[in-house]
């Protein structure tokens, strides 16, 4: 029997308590720990119009230079966040698009919008993408740190330059700015968690 998923007939390797699930867990920790990620640890952080407008929606932007010093943005990016942030605050910088850099496969198929700062974000040597939406997933599955705009807040809350993040949720909610927020039971863990942090 090979030390794979499936032995020589093709069942599922059983031996010395190796479930299914736990040789799966595994063979993905294996692999994860042999590829590099492909953000830059001391690179610059950028972020995308859908998370930028999010924090505008809520004027919490000013959270990014206290968080992250500034932030950088594609040109692209930035003419289009032109309908909510009309003039650029000094800690946005933005940087020439890179539309020749090659994105992962499971990345490939993605909006022009999100495809640009993808690629801006690795053609400068990115340490930290802000995303939002299923791209932010699809991002982390293919080696790129990203987070998004609940996490911001989170992160925000955390440091002293947040009093309280469910606020911040409602607004973004009443807003029309759901697409940003995680599924419902991932915000119900996350307020366990707040509340179990703040007792």
């Amino acid at each position: 029997m090979g030390d794979g998923l499936y032995d020589s007939r093709g069942a599922w390797q059983r031996r010395a308590g190796r479930t299914p699930l736990l040789i799966a867990r595994q063979t993905l920790t294996m692999a994860m720990t042999r590829l590099p990620m492909l953000t830059q640890a001391e690179g610059p952080v950028v972020i995308s119009v859908r998370t930028l407008g999010a924090l505008v929606a809520i004027r919490r932007q000013k959270l990014l230079p206290h968080l992250y010093g500034t932030v950088a943005i594609s040109t692209s990016n930035l003419a289009e966040a032109q309908s909510f942030l009309p003039d650029a605050p000094p800690w946005l910088v933005p940087g020439p698009d890179h539309p020749d850099r090659a994105l992962p496969e499971r990345l490939v198929a993605e909006t022009a919008s999100h495809a640009a700062t993808l690629r801006f974000g690795l053609g400068i040597g990115a340490s930290l993408l802000l995303l939002d939406g299923p791209v932010k997933h699809r991002a982390k599955l293919s080696y790129i740190k990203a987070v998004g705009t609940v996490s911001i807040l989170v992160t925000a809350y955390r440091l002293g330059h947040l009093s309280a993040v469910r606020p911040m949720v409602k607004a973004l909610e009443k807003l029309g700015q759901e697409e940003v927020l995680p599924p419902p039971e991932q915000l119900d863990a996350l307020w366990r968690a707040l509340e179990e942090m703040d007792a």
